[in-house]
């Protein structure tokens, strides 16, 4: 009996002995509340925890900042995997149990390179941050809200629009451009650059910086997207918060501050910035987003072109007769007008059931009206037509004659004639009766046409995600025109309706050569004979493909065209396309990036390779045939 008391008693000092020798387990590291440094990686293989001490600290003036020895973040960060050679640091902010991070490698969500071999040299780096800057909702993004001290003694290199996307050191973190016609910029004519961080090219991406990137993969920096446009800019950038501040040098008054100006001082000289909307012998009018006036008689009248974005300087009067009441510079043969850009695009104002005979909100600029026909001619080219219970009166220089009680589609320019403002149609293009198509950016005029095919798809299901699909696609024609239109959102990358032509020589079935190589492809009996092409929303191109190695561009016979996201519409005689009534021919929609690159979304849908990536040519097996009735 006491033999076993004496074992029973060794068992349990043993066990309470064996129990006490393993540790008991570490409950997780519970991270207060804050902003912590974080460091990721594009490639598989990099792994890293926060570190509770790398705690960012608020300054008084509301930042914050962290700063850690050189050799702790040597020891402590991975060695970056990725080709750049570099770390990308974000900030996660912890609140309880959930978190959210700054930065990322989604287009607006970039994080901040960082050098292990500038660091190793560096007795201590400095991290600053900024979460006041961030006014995003649906994402956190660093732009003007994180940077660092690694790249203090580095130059700051300003390269875009200005300099011809040359680089060009800055002073102090500022660069100023000339103030010229060169350095005009506006809505219509942004202000596009990047800034090279210890970068003076191109081969160097993970230091040049943009306003939604901090490395050279993302799109340009815009400014002056809005609002006056300005003469010249300022540009400053703080690479401790990433910050970009862009300043105008001298800003141009809108034409409807022109004309307010005229109304309180009378004739002067000044300056503006208009599209061409119009254009007469001896006159052209241009528009901004406010409104519009007239140039009379500039020098180069014979070179100006509706659609160009225009500068002119002069002097501005009211004049008024028995038959005009108008706003114009007054050039008279003495100045020409600078040419900023062409092929820009007005997008009409939409004036159905506007009373505009005394409306001068108007003036000058590009409208249009659906209406029926009340009046067809008062014996002066009046035409007088009721629109939702509005009475608009038409100036109808062109050659359409209209026809009581039909309702017709106008668009036209809000001039003044004798007794009233009125709508002047520029060509018989800008008059359409209902059945008829209008190239404004407006697909509801497809509904009812008779010839046509149109066609529908998912407006997801692009493997580039909802910025960069096709959704619908339509192709017409009347006896001598072909119309094109599509409705598609292209960021970064472009789009493209390859066509088919049955029973005609020439073409390709391999796009990827010449101007707008892509990784496309089509079967043998549905070579490629041409296409229409625009880069983002950018000015519609009309190709023709002569063969395995030839592609011609032959966009100035498109007729008339528009691209505003999301609705592209292209008109071309048929007979400039090589096409007759009875014709047949196929045709395909696509999105596609750069040169060399493939489709990540057609219309109609086709079937993709395994493992399919950007560059992996696809081969267009479904396309919709079109008959030319």
């Amino acid at each position: 009996m006491k033999k076993i008391f004496i074992f029973f008693s060794i068992t349990v000092l043993l066990s309470l002995f064996l129990v006490g020798c393993f540790p008991k387990p570490e409950e997780p590291t519970k991270l207060e509340d804050g902003y912590y440094l974080y460091f990721s990686n594009s490639e598989e293989g990099f792994k890293f925890d926060l570190i509770p001490d790398w705690k960012f600290s608020q300054q008084n003036d509301g930042t914050y900042k962290l700063e850690i020895a050189g050799s702790d973040l040597i020891d402590n960060v991975p060695a970056p995997t990725n080709n750049e050679k570099v770390w990308w640091w974000k900030v996660v902010q912890i609140t309880g149990d959930s978190s959210i991070a700054y930065g990322g490698f989604e287009k607006f969500d970039p994080s901040v390179p960082i050098d292990p071999d500038v660091v190793k040299n560096m007795d201590k780096v400095i991290f600053y941050f900024d979460p006041s800057a961030d006014t995003t909702t649906d994402h956190k993004t660093i732009a003007g809200v994180m940077g660092d001290n690694t790249k203090d003694a580095s130059p700051i290199y300003f390269v875009g629009t200005p300099t011809g996307w040359n680089f060009v050191e800055m002073t102090e973190g500022s660069y100023t451009t000339e103030k010229s016609t060169k350095t005009i910029f506006g809505p219509e004519n942004p202000l596009e650059f990047k800034i090279g961080v210890g970068v003076n090219n191109w081969d160097n991406g993970p230091f040049i910086f943009s306003e939604n990137h901090y490395y050279g993969t993302g799109g340009n920096t815009l400014a002056f997207t809005s609002g006056n446009y300005a003469m010249g800019a300022r540009i400053k950038f703080d690479p401790h918060f990433s910050k970009l501040i862009v300043e105008p040098l001298d800003e141009i008054k809108s034409i409807s501050e022109v004309v307010n100006d005229i109304d309180v001082n009378g004739t002067h000289d000044a300056s503006s910035i208009g599209i061409v909307n119009y254009k007469y012998s001896t006159y052209v009018f241009i528009q901004d987003e406010t409104k519009g006036i007239e140039i009379y008689k500039p020098a180069n009248i014979a070179n100006l072109n509706i659609g160009d974005l225009v500068y002119v300087e002069g002097s501005v009067s009211h004049f008024i007769d028995s038959t005009n009441n108008v706003y114009k510079y007054n050039l008279n043969d003495t100045a020409s007008v600078t040419v900023l850009k062409s092929n820009v695009e007005i997008i009409p104002v939409d004036i159905s059931g506007v009373e505009i005979a005394d409306n001068w909100d108007y003036y000058g600029k590009l409208v249009k009206f659906e209406g029926v026909c009340k009046n067809i001619d008062d014996g002066y080219n009046n035409a007088t037509f009721e629109s939702n219970g509005a009475t608009i009166v038409v100036k109808n220089y062109t050659t359409t004659e209209f026809s009581t009680d039909i309702t017709y589609n106008i668009t036209g320019v809000v001039m003044y004639n004798y007794d009233q403002l009125k709508v002047v149609p520029r060509d018989e293009n800008d008059i359409a009766a209902p059945g008829q198509i209008i190239i404004d950016g407006d697909l509801s005029d497809w509904t009812d046409y008779a010839t046509k095919t149109v066609l529908d798809d998912a407006a997801d299901d692009s493997k580039w995600g909802s910025d960069n699909d096709v959704n619908w696609i339509g192709v017409a024609n009347d006896d001598k025109y072909l119309y094109i239109g599509a409705k598609y959102k292209a960021s970064g990358n472009g789009f493209i309706i390859y066509f088919s032509v049955d029973g005609a020589t020439g073409g390709a079935t391999d796009m990827n050569f010449g101007s707008w190589p892509r990784a496309i492809q089509t079967q043998d009996g549905t070579p490629i004979h041409g296409f229409v092409a625009a880069w983002e929303h950018g000015d519609p191109q009309l190709w023709i493909v002569e063969g395995t190695e030839t592609k011609t561009d032959i966009s100035g016979k498109i007729d008339q065209k528009i691209n505003a996201d999301p609705v592209m519409e292209v008109k071309i005689k048929l007979s400039d396309f090589g096409l007759t009534k009875g014709d047949k021919f196929k045709f395909v929609g696509t999105i596609v990036g750069g040169d060399g690159s493939s489709s990540p979304d057609t219309i109609p849908n086709n079937p993709y390779p395994e493992n399919w990536d950007w560059n992996v040519p696809l081969t267009i097996i479904n396309m919709v045939e079109y008959t030319i009735q």
